[in-house]
């Protein structure tokens, strides 16, 4: 047996610490992805620079050497402003000193100024430099006319500025994020103030203040969606709040009706039971035993029809579903005509046009509803009076129409009298139980069709009742 669905319990974590913790962690991500684009672009920038400044000083090693310095002298020019030199020629190796600079010093904010790159002379033909980097040294190699160059400076100074930049950014982002943080929460507290506005209709309509709406003054936006599904919600509520009244209320009344027409013929048995108990068996004749069985017959008939009818609409109420088979609404209505002249020879007998019309339907049910129009015809005919009966094709529908000539229906009424239990003025001397036409209508809508009463298109008195069902493909048709 399958076990019934359960809806999963809704995730109730504040929306707006959702919203303000998803916004931060997206700019926090922006964020750590631009400090990292940043420092490695700027650490490329600063090495680019370190190169370029070996460079230059492999170039003004080359004019050197084209004015004839060399060795110890031309290791100590190139050392200085953080550039280490060190010349290899003829197998000995001369390691630059600055203090020992013979040529020239520079002045302050000249070509080995600290901070800045040294303008310097440079060489008809761009030496050809090789770069290599090992414990924290960048190195340039170089192969002059007299020997192997070998320029080297610290990149410690790279590291200890992108080491101050990463410092920077932290605290930049935690700052910045931190005051995103705070006016995300003003923000979409604001944002979110319709939903509170919904909240609080909604405790209201719980609390019995019924008929308020949302009302959204754009409701193609998401809280006007939100707001707009909202609103259909509680029409629809309330729809069906208001048909579950009603619904109660007839039930109420059908009780009611029910218990007081099944009051009257069982009352009328009890009556004539009883008064046959404490008649004088031996004064009572014969013709008046008789009378008083006829009544507690047609008394007891009387009730029996009434709950028979209550047990069929019940059951056209229900979801079991009869077999069904193709008939000829026709011949089932000739049939039908036929009983009526028997059950009533004080009447004309009914006028019938019909032609074969197949319908998909249960007998029984359909005969019950030929029979209830048919008799419903016949009590409002007056005497002289006559019943018509019609069966035929309108499109894809058959179509049975009775008319009579009864005082008819009024306009107002034409849709209540298929309500249960209604009764109209002047038929309420007339024997039934009020029944029958909703049973009528429930078996045309039960197999596709209606039943409606409409006006004689003729004009003259009396009513029309239209019973519809859908046309049936042509099979071996039951009449009966």
């Amino acid at each position: 047996m399958r076990s019934p669905l359960v809806d999963k319990p809704v995730t109730t974590v504040s929306l707006r610490f959702r919203v303000v913790v998803s916004v931060v962690a997206v700019l926090a991500a922006v964020l750590v992805a631009l400090g990292l684009v940043v420092s490695s672009l700027l650490g490329k920038a600063l090495r680019t620079d370190l190169e370029q400044r070996l460079e230059d000083r492999a170039g003004y090693a080359v004019v050197l050497q084209e004015r004839g310095i060399t060795g110890q002298t031309l290791a100590d020019a190139l050392t200085g402003g953080g550039v280490f030199s060190t010349f290899t020629a003829d197998g000995r190796q001369y390691v630059g000193d600055e203090e020992n600079n013979t040529i020239g010093r520079p002045r302050p904010g000249g070509p080995f100024g600290a901070g800045q790159r040294p303008t310097l002379p440079q060489p008809s033909a761009e030496p050809t430099v090789s770069f290599a980097e090992a414990d924290g040294m960048l190195t340039a190699t170089v192969e002059l006319r007299d020997g192997t160059l070998a320029l080297q400076i610290g990149e410690n100074e790279i590291q200890r500025t992108l080491s101050v930049l990463r410092t920077i950014e932290i605290i930049a982002g935690a700052i910045a994020l931190a005051l995103a943080a705070g006016l995300l929460t003003l923000v979409v507290g604001l944002a979110l103030r319709p939903l509170r506005t919904m909240t609080d209709l909604a405790r209201r309509i719980g609390a019995g203040d019924r008929g308020r709406r949302l009302r959204p003054t754009r409701p193609n936006t998401e809280l006007g969606r939100t707001a707009a599904a909202f609103d259909d919600m509680l029409d629809s509520l309330e729809s069906a709040e208001r048909s579950a009244q009603q619904a109660e209320d007839r039930m109420r009344h059908f009780l009611a009706d029910a218990s007081h027409d099944l009051r009257t013929p069982l009352a009328g048995v009890i009556a004539g039971a009883d008064s046959l108990l404490r008649a004088d068996q031996d004064t009572l004749d014969r013709a008046e035993r008789e009378e008083r069985l006829v009544l507690i017959v047609r008394q007891a008939r009387r009730a029996a029809r009434l709950v028979d009818d209550l047990l069929v609409m019940a059951r056209l109420d229900g979801a079991v579903e009869n077999a069904t088979t193709t008939v000829d609404l026709a011949e089932l209505a000739r049939n039908e005509v036929d009983a009526l002249e028997l059950r009533r020879p004080d009447l004309p007998p009914p006028h019938l046009v019909a032609a074969p019309t197949p319908v998909q339907a249960d007998p029984d049910e359909l005969r019950r509803a030929i029979t209830n129009l048919l008799d419903n015809a016949a009590a409002v005919t007056p005497p002289g009076g006559r019943v018509r009966v019609s069966v035929g094709h309108d499109g894809r529908q058959a179509v049975a129409v009775i008319d009579d000539d009864g005082p008819g229906v009024a306009e107002g009424d034409r849709e209540r009298i298929f309500d249960r239990f209604v009764r109209l003025t002047e038929s309420r001397s007339t024997p039934g139980s009020g029944l029958g036409l909703p049973i009528s209508r429930a078996i045309a809508r039960r197999g596709g069709g209606d039943l409606v009463c409409v006006a004689r298109p003729d004009g003259r008195p009396g009513a029309r009742f239209e019973f519809r069902l859908p046309v049936a493909p042509v099979r071996e048709l039951v009449g009966a």
